[in-house]
């Protein structure tokens, strides 16, 4: 399993449910900072721990609605909140929704839904919580060049909204560029990452990095000599 080391806050006021929840984000490697039952303890400590992500319930401790400092946490203090709640009603989605969370579970929950939808809010929040790299537009979609662009939900290479065909590997190495776009990564490092730790040499990288550019034209993914390949993302603002 792949470990990832990032802080978690759960607001949440069901012990057995909040315990479950951070049993289940220890396995995955997450820190869990705290478990806060109301909107007064958990927003002290948010902003004393200042988390990656917040897991909020929607209805707390004494009818509190959850609802009511997600706003706060992610435009003020910048951290991305992904709801889990037993509540899917029309009426409660609708006020979840006027929050703009990065995520929304019901309970029970699946620890690998949990997984993937922290993952998701991390990655999406990277890019939209601070205003100086806001790269993921109204689409989930990132733009590359050539007018390709990247959906960060579906993981799907795009062209004219329509994806890309590409091999499993193909599709590993674009997807890992994009997790640290803007940033060069070191050969040894995408060998190891694509090839699960096998010593494989940089003329089977370079060969493999031919094929996507035989698809998808020179430009997407650039070779930075003597250290590794990078993907560059444009602001959706820009031409």
């Amino acid at each position: 399993m792949e470990k990832v080391d990032s802080h978690v806050v759960i607001v949440e006021d069901e012990v057995i449910i909040a315990l479950d929840m951070k049993q289940c984000l220890e396995e995955y490697g997450y820190i869990v900072d705290g478990i806060y039952a109301n909107t007064t303890e958990a927003l002290e400590n948010i902003e004393l721990h200042k988390p990656d992500v917040v897991l909020m319930d929607i209805i707390l401790e004494g009818g509190q609605e959850g609802t009511q400092i997600v706003s706060h946490i992610q435009e003020k203090l910048g951290i991305p909140v992904v709801y889990v709640t037993s509540h899917s009603d029309d009426q409660t989605l609708k006020k979840a929704r006027i929050t703009k969370p990065y995520g929304y579970i019901i309970k029970p929950v699946d620890e690998q839904q949990l997984h993937s939808a922290i993952q998701i809010a991390l990655f999406k929040s990277k890019h939209e919580l601070r205003p100086s790299t806001r790269l993921v537009d109204k689409n989930d979609c990132v733009k590359l060049a050539n007018g390709y662009m990247y959906n960060v939900i579906t993981n799907q290479l795009l062209q004219d909204g329509v994806p890309v065909v590409l091999t499993r590997k193909e599709k590993q190495l674009v997807q890992l560029l994009i997790e640290h776009m803007n940033t060069t990564i070191p050969y040894e490092t995408i060998t190891k990452t694509i090839w699960d730790g096998k010593h494989v040499n940089t003329a089977t990288l370079r060969s493999l990095v031919r094929r996507i550019r035989e698809k998808i034209g020179d430009e997407v993914i650039e070779n930075i000599t003597s250290t590794g390949y990078r993907i560059s993302v444009k602001s959706p603002n820009r031409a």
